[in-house]
């Protein structure tokens, strides 16, 4: 039996699915939007088997439709729009709710009726809001969204967690801190991307990176491969002792180490400091808040990351350059 991932042709997912599908597994890779080229070719390069699906989450019989012919042995949900900046707020606010809170169910609803193996519902790490201390934060903490993104994402939490105990349902959620890597790109869900995809953009066209606001502040990064390993941890687990993980290095890095590490990377890096410009990662959807503590993932099922900031990035880099004449941002 395969295993069912959501929101497969997105940044997370897709590197969620290469992960599975370099352990062997057969993967159904379902989203609203086919896979390009690029994607296509990343995805057939390990021993497991990956074959695609074109649905739509807020389409309960294409939803039902899918998981019945799938019958899944796992799934990763985690079909969502990233409704930051505000303006993408203002003109998907429904939408965004419909996809990211009904979708949620929808897939439940179905996986209820059909029966399947564990599933992990993706979060963030932005449910947790402002924590001006910047203090490590632990699955358990008070929760204060304060957009429209984070608070669909535990909206979809909380009732993901209250579906599965009613309904019997293997499931645990998935709060991921802020990734970079492979594959983040806008694909129409995530228009906003991360600073280290600009940052990485500006140096390889051997650009200054512009760093507007405080070069201080340390932002909860992670490398996608080491997002993907923990997904997959709990998504493979023999059995899951919590429904909720935070996924994260467990540190941040600020704009001045990640330059740092970049020069490191690519000798004569250029940088022009902007403390004056507001930071469009430091707002109503991003706001200031310590890293994700990763303790309960750790403990519970082994995973450790493979990857540092330094070894992250060079990793980016590295698959940026490989494909540099796909990327054309």
């Amino acid at each position: 039996m395969a295993l069912l991932v959501t929101g497969a042709t997105g940044f997370v997912m897709a590197n969620v699915v290469r992960h599975l599908i370099d352990g062997g597994h057969d993967v159904v890779a379902a989203d609203l939007k086919p896979p390009d080229a690029l994607l296509r070719e990343y995805l057939a390069e390990g021993p497991g088997a990956v074959s695609f699906r074109e649905f739509d989450v807020t389409d309960r019989a294409a939803v039902r439709a899918l998981v019945r012919d799938v019958r899944p042995a796992g799934v990763v949900h985690g079909a969502a729009i990233t409704s930051i900046p505000p303006e993408t707020e203002r003109a998907r606010f429904v939408e965004t709710v419909e996809v990211n809170v009904l979708g949620t169910l929808n897939v439940l609803a179905a996986l209820a009726g059909e029966g399947t193996g564990r599933i992990v519902a993706v979060s963030s790490g932005s449910v947790y809001g402002r924590r001006p201390d910047l203090s490590p934060i632990s699955e358990d903490e008070a929760k204060d969204p304060q957009a429209l993104y984070p608070m669909t994402k535990l909206a979809a939490d909380l009732l993901a967690r209250r579906f599965a105990q009613i309904h019997g349902l293997d499931l645990a959620v998935a709060r991921l801190a802020s990734p970079f890597g492979p594959f983040e790109r806008d694909t129409g869900s995530r228009p906003l991307l991360s600073p280290i995809a600009y940052w990485t953009t500006a140096a390889l066209r051997g650009e200054a990176i512009v760093v507007a606001g405080d070069r201080t502040y340390p932002r909860d990064v992670v490398y996608a491969g080491d997002i993907a390993a923990g997904i997959a941890s709990i998504l493979l687990a023999p059995r899951s002792p919590h429904d909720a993980y935070n996924v994260g290095w467990g540190r941040g890095a600020s704009a001045e180490e990640t330059m740092a590490a970049l020069a490191r990377i690519l000798p004569g890096l250029r940088v022009e400091w902007r403390p004056e410009q507001p930071s469009p990662w430091l707002g109503a959807g991003n706001v200031a808040r310590g890293p994700l503590r990763c303790d309960r993932l750790r403990q519970d099922l082994g995973w450790q990351p493979r990857y540092d900031l330094d070894s992250g990035l060079a990793a980016y880099i590295e698959w940026r350059r490989r494909h540099a004449s796909d990327l054309r941002s």
